[in-house]
């Protein structure tokens, strides 16, 4: 038979593992969404710059508008795999902390969740802005 405080030292360390893998996994997800803002960014004022330097310089600015699209394809598929994650992970947290599933059901807003909006519209919002500046540069 097992030993019932050694299971229990291991059930604590367990729910401390998963709590503390859920604690990085948000602080990931807000740390990547603004790593890809602040680039999306930073391609939109290079993009700005090097056009403002004159019409010369249209396949440079069409190449960087095509990177913007290609950094955005990343940022989408980056964070569709992490939503899906997050997700999983909070299903598991969930189901073992009964006072987590408490918080979430009495705080979570009516409606649909803002992740998705996070991880899809921004980065298709984005997608749509280099179309447009690489069909118009």
């Amino acid at each position: 038979m097992g030993d019932p405080i050694g299971e229990t030292d291991e059930l604590r360390a367990a729910d401390n593992r998963l709590w503390q893998h859920c604690l990085h996994e948000g602080n990931v997800r807000y740390q990547q969404g603004n790593l890809f803002l602040v680039a999306q960014s930073l391609l939109a004022v290079a993009y700005s710059t090097i056009l403002a330097a004159g019409n010369d310089n249209l396949p440079a600015a069409r190449a960087m508008a095509a990177f913007g699209i290609a950094f955005t394809l990343i940022w989408l598929y980056t964070g569709h795999r992490h939503l899906k994650y997050s997700r999983a992970l909070q299903r598991r947290a969930t189901a073992r902390f009964r006072d987590y599933a408490e918080t979430l059901a009495t705080c979570r807003p009516r409606g649909r969740s803002s992740l998705p909006l996070i991880a899809y519209a921004l980065p298709s919002l984005a997608a749509v802005m280099w179309l447009v500046l690489l069909l118009i540069g």
